[in-house]
């Protein structure tokens, strides 16, 4: 069985392994996902790919993928102008154009946060509920976006009530293992590609399994939604209703991937919480304080049932840590490794993991912003693991 990354380097986006499970899940979900990454990392073309493998056509005399520059596009070449024939009738229309937005299937909104808070605005009633002026988009399904880290001169932050509508933030990789940098700048366009069956089975029968997910699974998905809301509001922030559902089905498209890959485990299911939850987490993106401590408590508190007791993994994490290091010393773009494949009642695995995955959270979050955003070169975790 082909594996979703592979299919990606098929169509020249390499080097995305730590990030195709949340771009699978907005797929399987038709849900928009937000890419956050430094420029030339491949967030246009990763969107330019997709539509090329689900056999989107970018042509002019049927477009139906369009790549709109948020910071440039006009209001009215996304609408187009009003239909005067149409008018005269009553009827409020638009004329049609290439780069009108009422027969696209997949659109990227580039440059998202360089365009000012009154533009950004107009782009949320497409984002969430696939309309524009309250007029339908029939057939939009996908939608991605792509902005750059606030610390670069000239974004915006976006507001709020715009970045929770995305189903998922994504920090997309920036540094690029020797491998995968060969593959990159040797690899030859190919617009010939024609749509891949195989992504379109794929989609189909994760979304299947998604929608029919066993209760012993979902129920601990449940707890966890629950456990991390209560406790992210007892901490003086807020996780919307909205947020917890997009999270709940997140977490059952992230299980139904593993379980499609023959990959399930406790551990895999344990580490998709914590970054459905990371990638939920939308004050990255405002300019609200990041306050990523709440975001490690809360992800230890809600699970707690399954890790159980703790237990001294400060060893096991310092390997980790140094294995990362090695490996990618972008702390941004980094997800806690995947666990080989275990046998459900391996507790000790679990406890372990989670220890990992919860002291993880702090370095790719609290050290990106310190050291990253804030350019304090000196910060040093304060965390301290469990005995």
């Amino acid at each position: 069985m082909k594996q979703f990354n592979a299919i990606l380097e098929e169509y020249g986006i390499i080097g995305y392994e730590s990030i195709s499970k949340p771009v699978l899940a907005a797929l399987v979900a038709e849900e928009p996902i937000l890419l956050v990454g430094e420029q030339g990392t491949g967030k246009t073309l990763l969107a330019e790919r997709l539509a090329l493998a689900l056999d989107i056509s970018d042509k002019n005399e049927n477009k139906e993928f369009n790549a709109y520059d948020a910071s440039k596009s006009l209001f009215e070449d996304v609408i187009g102008f009003p239909d005067p024939v149409k008018m005269q009738t009553g009827v409020l229309d638009y004329l049609p154009s290439p780069i009108t937005i009422w027969n696209k299937k997949f659109i990227l909104i580039d440059e998202i946060s360089r365009a000012n808070p009154a533009m950004q605005n107009k782009w949320l009633e497409i984002i969430r509920s696939r309309r524009l002026m309250g007029k339908s988009i029939p057939d939009l399904k996908y939608v991605f976006s792509a902005m750059n880290p606030l610390h670069y001169a000239g974004t915006n932050p976006l507001d709020s009530a715009l970045a929770d509508r995305f189903f998922l933030i994504v920090q997309v990789p920036s540094s690029f293992s020797r491998s995968d940098l060969s593959k990159i700048i040797n690899c030859q366009d190919n617009n010939s590609l024609a749509g891949s069956i195989e992504l379109m089975y794929i989609l189909r029968d994760i979304k299947k399994i998604s929608e029919n997910i066993e209760p012993i699974f979902s129920n601990r998905i449940n707890s966890f939604i629950l456990d991390f809301a209560h406790k992210v509001e007892k901490l003086g922030l807020l996780f919307s209703p909205r947020r917890c559902a997009m999270l709940k089905r997140a977490l059952d498209i992230f299980t139904a991937i593993d379980i499609y890959f023959g990959e399930f485990s406790e551990q895999n299911l344990l580490n998709n919480f914590a970054v459905c939850a990371n990638c939920g987490w939308n004050y990255f993106v405002t300019d609200e304080e990041p306050r990523a401590d709440v975001l490690t408590e809360a992800y230890n508190f809600a699970t707690a049932k399954i890790k159980g007791s703790t237990k001294d993994t400060s060893k096991q994490f310092e390997n980790y840590k140094k294995s990362n290091a090695a490996g990618n010393n972008n702390p941004s773009s980094q997800t806690p490794p995947q666990s080989t494949r275990a046998q459900y009642d391996d507790t000790s695995d679990i406890k372990a993991i989670g220890e990992i995955i919860g002291a993880g959270l702090e370095l790719f979050t609290i050290g990106f912003y310190e050291m990253v955003i804030k350019g304090n070169s000196g910060w040093k975790s304060k965390m301290k693991i469990n005995q």
